[in-house]
């Protein structure tokens, strides 16, 4: 086995960002207060160990091993519990439960990494304005059956298809129709703010993420791109558009 790193302070933040500062098995904060003073309510924890019992190699002999048990890849923050509990009752299955829950974070932040660099126009505010203020009530509903997304979708994922199907359904030609109304002002260009949407969406499949993490991603590309001034209900109406639209999603084939 390796020797025990020496965390320095920008590898541990490192691992902070990576679980948004809560434990990634129970969602406790990883900091707290005492005195006035942030306090960590956390350790590092290695998820295969660093030095195994003969019980943990037995136990564990059937997993996948990190060629160096000090690395990134093998190391995550857990509450204080939570380590406690690892580090005292190691089992086959909870090492498989957080070595899955590290490799999905390493796939989001390489997600993260690859779309933060991918540039989205700045118009793209316009219509998520028009989203904000728009009366649904008023809204024309599309005349038939979101076909595409059904295509599209997983049927593990019934509720990510459902969420979809319905914003296509009540939004998708009033979104339709202002790209083109904006279009043809001069206020935004249609196709240019679609191929970046597509290449986003490319960058993020790549990872081998969920459908509904691919999703997710992509909304938060668009919430962060704008600034986070926009709610961001209405960043997942324009994503579902681009699903029907075909820039998101490819079609599934059996």
């Amino acid at each position: 086995m390796s020797d025990r790193k020496n965390i320095t302070p920008n590898f541990e933040a490192l691992l902070q960002m990576e679980v948004a500062n809560h434990c990634p098995l129970c969602g406790k904060p990883l900091f707290g207060e005492k005195n006035g003073k942030l306090v960590k309510l956390y350790e590092i924890a290695h998820i295969y160990p660093h030095s195994p019992t003969s019980t943990q190699l037995v136990t564990l002999k059937d997993v996948p091993k990190p060629v160096d048990t000090e690395s990134f890849e093998n190391l995550i923050l857990l509450c204080l519990d939570d380590h406690k509990i690892q580090d005292s009752n190691t089992t086959a299955d909870k090492y498989i439960q957080l070595y899955n829950i590290k490799q999905k974070l390493i796939k989001q932040t390489n997600a993260y990494n690859n779309t933060s660099r991918v540039p989205l126009e700045d118009q793209i505010t316009e219509i998520l304005q028009e989203l904000e203020i728009v009366d649904t009530n008023e809204l024309q509903k599309l005349s038939y059956s979101p076909v595409t997304v059904e295509k599209k979708i997983n049927s593990k994922d019934f509720l990510l298809r459902e969420k979809i199907k319905g914003y296509v359904v009540l939004y998708f030609p009033f979104v339709q129709d202002t790209f083109g109304r904006l279009d043809e002002i001069g206020k935004l260009k249609f196709e240019k703010i679609a191929s970046e949407v597509k290449f986003c969406f490319h960058n993020i499949d790549d990872q081998g993420l969920s459908q509904e993490d691919v999703f997710d991603n992509i909304v938060n590309w668009i919430y962060n791109k704008t600034q986070k001034q926009h709610e961001k209900i209405a960043c997942e109406i324009i994503v579902a558009f681009f699903v029907q639209n075909c820039e998101v999603f490819n079609e599934i084939t059996k």
